[in-house]
């Protein structure tokens, strides 16, 4: 197991990662349901004329057959998510299943899922390796390798190895009303806040909830002791009854925002861009303790029969059409650089905070967790819940 790392480390390694990508994108210029049709959002760049280049390999794309199961989160089987292998290899056969939560994905692994591929994000990692759930990722067959950053590539890394291809990206931060909060939102701690009983929700997560009660309280989110993990319970019993709902997709977070019943909330900037585009009055805060930064990734079982298909799903994904798709529908942040450096939508843009720096100077960068952790975090998690 991976030895805890100082926050401070892990900081930086956030600064690095997405001053990397945001810098690619200011050179041209994300958890799960599509947004809206509400939405404004200009097209990324133009669509290329012919299909995308495949893996090397002996056999030609409309020669290639057989079957690939994927694990991933709701809306990710919409066609524009695998668009460029869609395009590429027309007698292959997708299915999917689903986990919304990392816990539920990681679960299904552990199980015996008969998946491929699976589509877990930082901070749950490290385990997939230890535990013997992931291959090695055979980069030298993906052809859209080079057009992903060395940051990002180092955090698909375990060990000095590549175990998976990261895919999107995204920044998490309290979402809010301004016509219902007019007093800018400065701290995680909003969501403490008696004074917005019945107005406030949380991610349905228990890693997410003790990584808000660590920056409100300035734990050290990589040694949270048992004392600490008490308390943090103890903080989310008392909070349930200030909370409207616990979400999982982030249509049922937009749409209780976009209505009034929620005025803030713990949120990916995806919910963000899809408001803005809706004409919604809302800010995402820039938390005196900082913002939080996820990236997701692609895996491959170590058991899938179907390692070399699997690895042509892969470098489809890191696709022209595929990334556009991602920033597009979904608002998160693709590992292509050339989808990003096409982004001119002002929208996005500020989705994305391309223009102001000083977000990144204090962006925590989510932790990987060990096991035990991720056990008890979830326990932690379903106690609160049914003390409701």
């Amino acid at each position: 197991m991976q030895p805890p790392r100082s926050l401070a480390l892990l900081r930086a390694g956030a600064v690095l990662c997405l001053i990397s990508l945001v810098s690619a994108c200011s050179g041209g210029a994300s958890p799960t349901a599509a947004p809206t049709s509400g939405a404004t959002v200009a097209p990324v760049t133009a669509a290329p004329t012919t299909a995308p280049t495949p893996a090397p390999t002996d056999t030609p794309p409309d020669k290639v057959t057989g079957s690939l199961n994927v694990l991933d989160w709701t809306g990710y089987d919409a066609e524009w998510a695998w668009q460029d292998f869609k395009n590429t290899y027309k007698n292959v056969k997708i299915s999917f299943d689903f986990g919304d939560s990392d816990a539920a994905q990681y679960g299904k692994m552990k199980g015996g899922s008969q998946a491929d591929i699976f589509h877990p994000y930082t901070g749950w990692l490290q385990f997939y390796v230890d535990e013997g759930l992931a291959a090695e990722i055979d980069t030298t067959k993906l052809k859209n390798w080079d057009k992903v950053p060395e940051s990002f590539k180092k955090i698909g890394q375990i060990n000095g190895k590549q175990y998976f291809v990261p895919w999107d990206w995204g920044f998490t931060s309290i979402l809010y009303r301004t016509d219902k909060i007019t007093t800018p939102v400065d701290s995680w701690a909003i969501l403490f806040d008696q004074k917005y009983k019945g107005h406030l929700s949380m991610w349905d997560d228990g890693p997410g909830a003790v990584t808000v009660s660590s920056y409100v309280h300035g734990y050290n989110e990589t040694a949270i002791t048992a004392d600490q993990l008490a308390a943090i319970k103890a903080e989310w019993i008392a909070q349930a009854p200030l909370n409207k709902a616990y979400w999982v997709a982030e249509p049922d977070l937009t749409q209780m925002m976009g209505s009034g019943e929620v005025w803030a909330a713990y949120a990916w900037q995806g919910a963000y861009a899809t408001l803005l585009g809706q004409k919604t009055p809302v800010a995402y805060a820039n938390p005196k303790e900082g913002r939080n930064s996820w990236v997701g990734v692609y895996g491959i079982s170590k058991t899938s029969p179907n390692y070399d298909l699997a690895l042509r799903f892969l470098d489809a994904k890191l696709g022209l059409l595929t990334g556009q798709g991602l920033v597009s529908n979904y608002f998160y942040g693709s590992s292509n650089q050339d989808v990003m450096t096409g982004i001119t939508d002002p929208t996005l843009k500020q989705a994305f905070s391309v223009d102001d720096p000083s977000i990144l100077s204090k962006t925590n960068f989510t932790p990987n967790l060990t096991a035990k952790q991720r056990d008890d975090w979830t326990a932690m998690w379903t106690e609160v819940k049914a003390s409701q």
